[in-house]
């Protein structure tokens, strides 16, 4: 005979389901699942959607008539028909054989627990069966019987009323507890759960010779009541619990100095952890909350220079953030960290340590008055907060229906931890707090160095970092710490300003040296300088296209007017745009570094800022060598045009710099290095002065060479030409004073005159010594040049010019004019004053400053104040000073346009 196959219907997994529902709101309800409840995974529910889902598949196809569908369909629609069919039985059972293979140990665990609740349902049901004919066959009682019952009826009332109370005690404990770590009132769940197991030993414990125990009052109640075991294996999880996430809130800082007690208080008494352990405990926490919060600010990406200056700062932000984001960031984890450090520290010593002989440490205080039986009156300097001030009815009124637990015994509405004040497990020794202490503390501080260099990386103006200085040293003063320990972080404090504010001083002059260094290098023979003027229109062409409409308000004038001023006053200096340019990278920096050194001068809390001043000192010497030497390679270029405007920019940039520029001044070094930094820039001056002047005279005299033999001798231009200086000498000269001019040392007289003195003594000898022998002509010529020459050079002091040279030519020059025949001017010296007087604008830079010429007419006008040398005649015929060419005839055929 076959036997029949087990099978599962739809039904009895619905009914699983309700099971496992019923199952999950029980254990709800008591916070943890009952032992004896059967375990239904979660999975169940969609096992039975998909077995409804079939059902429904199989209903749909159970309408399926055949014979209609052989009448309706064709032989393929019916073929496609038993396909889909049978691919649907095929997909049942599988799905059927993966679901029993999956499933199979659930179902034999739900099939016994089926069984059993089977059984049990019998047993009530029987169990009911015989109250009623046990209350059907019970006869009426007599006056007599009921009487002498009531007693003893009201003393078993009263005991389930006890015993009641105890279970509810159990029942509500679980919800409570969880309110109260999700409230971080670890002591109070500590105190409810240890009164919980205080309860659930008093129900378990049960001793047959007590007169009062619950088996001689008739109760069994592990065997009647086995919810009580349930509910207490619910509670025992809640002591890791506690444990883990009292240990884990000590890492917030914040946490009031009470508050911090409470929870080491809870390590202490729940884990029986001796107080010096607690303290090693909190300190280890406080550590992982620095670590923490120096990863939340770690991300920094800098690229350094090698000043070790970022060039580019993230730190959790784009490129580009605002600096006062970034301020106020580094500030506030700074902040964050110091608060750590004085917060663990001033914390662990308001719990552990006494203040005054007195007054005990707050822990010694909480553990002394759990210690009593009952609570003493207290003075203002002992008593406890509120929320250390604990005891079993303070717990059991903040329970539901707290009414219900008078019903407790009186010792356990009167419990209390058990303390042993005389162990060494329940004090801190003073020498061991202050050593745990300190060591925590230096280590802090290590943490704490290493973070503010690394922040303070991100900020890169000496304002910035002063403003974090600043803020820090507040926090110091008001945090409470003592006199060491806020020396130590003064001291760190200040080593890390001091050096992140020397990194950016060391780097700001390196930029302006790599700058400066760039700017020079683009000073080479085939870029040579443009010659500048210093008159406006051309130093700034576009200003004056920037003036507004006629009509508009006064506020568009501000700039041109701004842009105007500036321009005068770069013209006052004798700095020409480009000039501007070059100064402008030394000037700034310095500028940058002075205002950063006032305002570190300015406050009254910098100990030493010269010692800030030091730091960078060899940086701004080595800038001191680099710029007095500038480019070596500049006067090793030939002595081309390019090449000579190159050397002259530079001569000019040398005595800026060493003369009129505040950047020696502001850089901050000493009167030795600033003395011998101009004396570097002065004999560069001299070698580039020196090399000027041989190219300027070898150039003015191969101009008088090239034209001196092309002179025209005839007619009565000769006569006219043999009154005055020739136009070759004037063009040597004209191009001498352009020469001194182009230097740009209208601002230094002295300079200007030595070098004019120097240039023109030079071009006279070289004009003495290169003189050769002519005709007739030419030696007049030549007569009427020296005799010019020397009237130039009587103009200037004796002691700076001599003569002499000049006396042999000119005495050599005549008498070869008078042997040939030649004739001679009755007046030469005052023909040349007069000339002079005529030139003096046009070679105003041979000229001497002061000259002890007097003019030759007595004119007291304005015209006499401006011509020092002289006011020539009116009613001499013009003779123009250079050699001018003939105008075309077609000249005034040409078109001018006129604006």
């Amino acid at each position: 005979m076959a036997r029949r196959p087990s099978t599962v219907s739809v039904a009895s997994f619905g009914s699983i389901k309700n099971l496992a529902e019923l199952s999950h709101l029980t254990s709800a309800s008591t916070f943890a699942p009952s032992p004896s409840a059967p375990n239904f995974p979660r999975s169940v529910p969609s096992t039975h959607f998909s077995s409804v889902q079939s059902t429904r598949v199989q209903d749909e196809t159970a309408d399926i008539d055949p014979d209609e569908l052989f009448a309706k369909c064709t032989i393929p629609e019916v073929k496609a028909k038993q396909v889909q069919l049978r691919s649907d039985a095929e997909a049942k059972q599988e799905e059927l054989r993966v679901m029993v293979g999956e499933r199979y140990r659930d179902l034999l665990q739900a099939s016994t627990s089926i069984i059993s609740m089977s059984k049990s349902a019998r047993r009530v049901q029987e169990a009911f069966q015989e109250t009623k004919d046990a209350i059907a066959s019970r006869q009426q009682p007599s006056r007599e019987n009921r009487t002498s019952n009531v007693g003893k009826e009201d003393s078993h009332l009263q005991t389930l009323q006890v015993l009641s109370a105890h279970i509810k005690l159990l029942l509500d404990a679980p919800e409570y507890l969880w309110r109260l770590i999700e409230r971080e009132k670890y002591f109070h769940a500590t105190w409810l759960f240890m009164l919980a197991r205080v309860v659930h030993r008093a129900l378990s414990h049960d001793d047959d010779q007590d007169e009062d125990s619950w088996l001689n009052q008739g109760i069994n109640i592990m065997e009647q009541f086995p919810l009580i075991q349930r509910q207490w294996e619910t509670i025992s999880h809640f002591r890791s619990q506690i444990v883990h996430r009292a240990t884990l809130s000590l890492r917030i800082h914040e946490k009031s100095p009470e508050d911090t007690c409470a929870t080491i208080l809870t390590l202490h008494i729940l884990e029986s952890r001796p107080l010096t352990d607690t303290l090693t405990t909190y300190l280890s926490q406080r550590t992982r909350t620095m670590h923490t919060s120096v990863s939340k600010n770690s991300i920094i990406t800098t690229t350094a220079t090698p000043n070790s200056v970022p060039m580019t700062q993230t730190n959790g932000h784009p490129l580009g953030a605002s600096k006062l984001v970034q301020l106020q960031e580094v500030k506030s984890s700074l902040l964050i960290l110091v608060e750590v450090i004085s917060r663990t520290v001033n914390c662990a010593r308001n719990v552990f340590q006494s203040l005054r002989p007195t007054q005990p440490a707050l822990a010694i205080r909480v553990l002394e008055q759990m210690h009593t039986e009952s609570l003493a009156v207290s003075n203002s300097e002992t008593a406890l907060p509120l929320e250390l001030a604990l005891s079993t009815q303070t717990i059991l009124s903040g329970l539901p229906s707290s009414s219900y637990f008078t019903l407790l015994p009186a010792d356990i509405k009167s419990y209390k931890p058990y303390i042993e004040l005389s162990s060494t497990s329940s004090s801190v020794p003073g020498h061991f707090l202050e050593d745990k202490l300190r060591t925590w503390f230096d280590q802090s501080c290590s943490i704490l160095r290493d973070s503010l260099d690394r922040w303070l990386l991100e900020l890169d103006s000496v304002k910035s970092v002063w403003n974090v200085r600043s803020s820090l040293r507040k926090w110091l003063l008001a945090s409470g710490l003592v006199k060491t320990e806020q020396t130590a972080l003064d001291t760190l404090f200040e080593e890390a300003i001091r050096k992140r504010v020397s990194a950016i001083w060391t780097d700001t002059i390196h930029r302006a040296k790599e700058l400066f260094l760039k700017a020079l290098s683009t000073l080479t023979a085939s870029s040579g300088v443009v010659a500048e003027g210093m008159y406006i229109a051309y130093m700034y062409p576009n200003l004056f296209r920037l003036l507004p409409l006629t009509g508009s308000g006064p506020a568009v004038y501000e700039h041109p007017y701004q842009a105007y001023r500036t321009v005068l006053q770069s013209q006052l200096r004798c700095r020409t745009p480009r000039l501007q340019t070059f100064l402008n990278i030394l000037e700034e920096s310095a500028a940058s570094l002075q205002k950063d050194y006032t305002r570190i001068s300015l406050d009254q809390s910098s100990k030493c800022p010269c010692n800030l001043v030091e730091a960078y000192l060899p940086e701004a010497k080595a800038f001191y060598g680099t710029t007095s030497r500038m480019p070596s390679k500049l006067t090793r270029q030939k002595d081309t045009a390019p090449a000579m405007r190159n050397l002259i920019f530079l001569s000019r940039v040398a005595v800026e710099i060493s003369l009129t520029s505040p950047f020696l001044d502001n850089i901050g070094c000493d009167e030795v290095v600033a003395l011998q930094f101009r004396d570097k820039t002065g004999l560069l001056f001299d070698r580039i002065i020196n090399r000027w002047r041989e190219h300027t005279i070898s150039s003015a005299i191969s101009v008088y060479d090239d034209a001196k033999f092309h002179l025209t001798l005839s007619g009565l231009f000769f006569v006219c030409l043999a009154r005055r200086p020739s136009p070759a000498l004037m063009e040597s000269l004209h191009a001498l004073s352009t020469s001194l001019h182009s230097l740009g040392l209208t601002h230094h007289p002295s300079q200007l005159t030595s070098i004019a003195s120097s240039l023109l003594s030079l071009f006279i000898d070289k004009f003495t010594r290169d003189m050769p022998n002519g005709d007739t002509g030419r030696n007049v010529q030549m007569l009427n040049d020296a005799n010019f020459l020397r009237c130039l050079s009587l103009v200037w002091p004796s002691e700076i010019l001599e003569t002499s040279s000049l006396d042999r030519l000119i005495a050599a020059l005549q008498s070869e004019v008078q042997s040939s025949g030649g004739h001679l001017q009755p007046d030469p010296e005052q023909a040349a004053k007069e000339y002079l007087m005529r030139t003096q604008m046009l070679l105003s830079a041979l000229l001497p400053p002061t000259s002890s010429i007097r003019p030759a007419k007595e004119g007291g006008d304005k015209i006499s104040a401006l011509l020092t040398f002289g006011v020539p005649g009116a009613d001499t015929t013009f003779l123009s000073a250079v050699e001018l060419a003939k105008v075309s005839t077609r000249f005034p055929l040409l078109l001018v346009e006129t604006r």
